[in-house]
């Protein structure tokens, strides 16, 4: 069983779209010697750079820029939604979800050291599992 190249997703497509979908599984079986056509057709239909129209049946074949793939640093600072264009967050939204994803960072790295690290506010101690830390990799420095 062979693998279908990307490079010729585009052929088959054309394929599927001129003849139908019976003669894109016959061409793919008696070319790739593939026991599953349907699947190699939906990996198409899925695949980057093209889009199935199910109301005509067609695979359209879309043009693919870095730009569209990507989004950009101003689409990444402005919190603007890439289909529509517009301003999805305003400014006091946008400072409140930075808030919070510092809290969630924080609150990561917290469960991190409880792990290691307890503290015993009665006793007034604090507990270091000095080969816990060694064998995560982590160096213990007590300065």
């Amino acid at each position: 069983m062979a693998n279908v190249k990307k490079q010729d997703y585009e052929y088959i497509a054309n394929i599927f779209n001129e003849s139908g979908d019976k003669a894109a599984q016959e061409y793919i079986a008696t070319t790739y010697g593939n026991k599953a056509p349907r699947g190699v057709i939906s990996r198409i239909k899925k695949a980057p750079g093209f889009k199935y129209d199910e109301v005509n049946k067609k695979i359209i074949k879309v043009d693919l820029t870095e730009e569209k793939i990507f989004m950009g640093l101003d689409e990444l600072c402005n919190n603007t939604d890439s289909n529509k264009g517009e301003s999805v967050l305003s400014d006091d939204n946008s400072i409140k979800n930075i808030e919070s994803l510092y809290i969630e960072l924080m609150q990561e790295k917290l469960l991190e050291l409880m792990k290691y690290i307890r503290i015993n506010h009665y006793s007034k101690t604090i507990s270091i599992d000095n080969s816990a830390l060694t064998l995560d990799g982590y160096k213990v420095k007590l300065s």
